[in-house]
C-alpha cells in the first residue's frame, strides 16, 4: 500500500516537532485500536440514559481512538507532548473537513474532565450528538484503514 499523500507535509512537521512518533511496521496495525474505539462507543451508547457527561467523554474517546487507529495503520502514534491536538491536526490534514467536529468534541471533553468556573454538565442532546459523531468517525475510519500504507516508506 502506498503512503497517504494528502497532508503529508503536516505529518512530517508533526514528526519533526516530536508531536508524532514513527513506530515499526510490525506495530502498525490499526485494527486493534479501531476495535477499542468500537468498545468505547458501545460504552458511550450505554451511558446515554444514566450519565450524559460519561457518554460524551466516552464518545470523544471513541472518536480519538478511531483517529489514532488511522495513524497507527500508517506507523505513527501521538506522543505525550503532541497528545490529542496532534491527533486532531493530523486527522484534519490527512482526511479533511469530514472530521472537523473532532475539535469541538476535544474541547468540550476537556471542559467536562477539567471543570472550571463556567462548568456545565453535558445535556442529553449534546451527549447524543457526540455519540452520533463518534459513530460516523468510526465508520469512516473502518473504510479508510485498509487504504493506508506505512508513512515512512
Amino acid at each position: 500500500m502506498p503512503r497517504w499523500k494528502r497532508g503529508e507535509s503536516v505529518i512530517e512537521r508533526l514528526v519533526r516537532a516530536g508531536s508524532l512518533d514513527v513506530i515499526g511496521k510490525s506495530a502498525s496495525d490499526g485494527s486493534a485500536v479501531l476495535a477499542q474505539a468500537g468498545r468505547r462507543l458501545r460504552i458511550a451508547e450505554a451511558a446515554l440514559e444514566i450519565d450524559p457527561d460519561g457518554a460524551y467523554t466516552n464518545a470523544y474517546d471513541a472518536a480519538r481512538l478511531a483517529a489514532t487507529a488511522l495513524l497507527t495503520q500508517q506507523g505513527l502514534r501521538p506522543t505525550t507532548s503532541g497528545g490529542h491536538r496532534a491527533v486532531e491536526e493530523a486527522l484534519l490534514a490527512q482526511f479533511g473537513p469530514g472530521f472537523s467536529k473532532f475539535s469541538v468534541l476535544r474541547r468540550r471533553r476537556h471542559e467536562l474532565d477539567y471543570p472550571g468556573t463556567s462548568y456545565s454538565e453535558a445535556s442529553d442532546d449534546e451527549a447524543r450528538d457526540a455519540v452520533e459523531t463518534a459513530r460516523l468517525f468510526l465508520e469512516t475510519a473502518e473504510r479508510i484503514l485498509p487504504e493506508l500504507g506505512f508513512f515512512s516508506d
